[in-house]
């Protein structure tokens, strides 16, 4: 989360500039919330998809970062087919916020993240109608604030948009809600799949009936280690919400049917269970005799992961993370 990186550098009373995509047409590199922070020196932090297009952005940060005014600029990623501009040929256009962003703000900032670990039910309102003055300010919705406009489906789908309120022009940018993966057993995989979870800022728990494999020892990443006395009735302790993806390698395959069965009732964005094809039709066929049908199985990624030719637990585990990574992104 980038908000961290710009309190560390506010805390120590730097001034920089955030460059924030708040808008695309077309294909470009990437999406709008994508952000990038500039030091005065030029030193960068993030990226908004690199290439001749940061380069003309970086240079505008530092002087935005050393006292010029703010300023909303339109990189033209079409080309004309020069050569020249080979390096802008992606197709599309992308408009890119450039901010200052003072150590005065800090309180702010804090504020965001402080939200973020609660759950990440806010947003930022950039008022953008003064494009050289623009004005930012946090919105926590779980303490009652309330924003300019409806945010339903921003906040549900975590995309930036710009609205129009009035004579206003807003940016409403979400906190990212990075989703939780649940490590339903605790084995080699979990443990590997936690780390790299983790390390692309999944929050993480783990649930097993062994409390030696189980505990923040083994799991020092994860926000919560679950032992279980059984998983008949798993999701009584551990809540599932709709930015959960279950994962469910138990040690015995009458467990993983039994988490299932289980699973298939919670509103998981994401389930994905560890097994051949072939256990995947027996489960299947035993959970139909509990009355789950078609649909029900159409949520489930079994075998779990992309098929990349994986053998040892690491390499299992860059699979299944990667296919985590296209169900948070909506790729899948």
């Amino acid at each position: 989360m980038i908000e961290k990186e710009i309190i560390h550098l506010l805390q120590q009373s730097r001034t920089i500039s955030l460059v924030t995509i708040i808008d695309k047409n077309g294909s470009a590199p990437r999406l709008p919330g994508s952000k990038m922070i500039v030091e005065v020196d030029g030193t960068l932090h993030g990226t908004i998809g690199g290439g001749r297009m940061e380069h003309e952005a970086c240079q505008a940060a530092v002087e935005v970062a050393n006292g010029s005014a703010p300023l909303i600029r339109e990189f033209d990623m079409q080309g004309s087919g020069a050569a020249d501009d080979t390096d802008m040929i992606c197709g599309g256009i992308q408009l890119a916020l450039i901010e200052r962003l003072e150590p005065d703000m800090l309180t702010m900032f804090e504020a965001s993240l402080d939200c973020f670990a609660d759950g990440a039910k806010g947003l930022w309102v950039i008022d953008i109608t003064n494009p050289d003055q623009p004005l930012r300010s946090f919105v926590d919705l779980q303490h009652g604030d309330l924003p300019v406009v409806d945010c339903k489906e921003i906040m549900r789908r975590r995309v930036t948009r710009l609205v129009k309120n009035g004579d206003k022009e807003l940016v409403i940018d979400p906190l990212p809600k990075c989703g939780t993966v649940i490590l339903i057993g605790a084995g080699h995989v979990s443990r590997e799949v936690a780390r790299l979870a983790d390390y692309v800022e999944f929050e993480v728990v783990v649930c097993d009936d062994r409390m030696e494999f189980s505990n923040p020892e083994r799991f020092p990443m994860a926000r919560f280690t679950h032992v279980v006395c059984n998983f008949k009735e798993l999701f009584k302790d551990v809540s599932v919400a709709e930015d959960c993806y279950l994962l469910i390698m138990t040690r015995g395959h009458s467990y993983d049917q039994e988490v299932l069965g289980q699973a298939l009732k919670t509103p998981a964005r994401y389930i994905g269970m560890i097994g051949s094809k072939r256990k995947r039709t027996i489960t299947y066929s035993n959970l139909r005799d509990q009355g789950f049908g078609d649909a029900d199985f159409a949520r489930v990624h079994c075998p779990v992961g992309l098929a990349i030719g994986s053998e040892s637990p690491k390499e299992i585990a860059v699979s299944i993370i990667a296919e985590v990574i296209a169900a948070r992104a909506g790729a899948l």
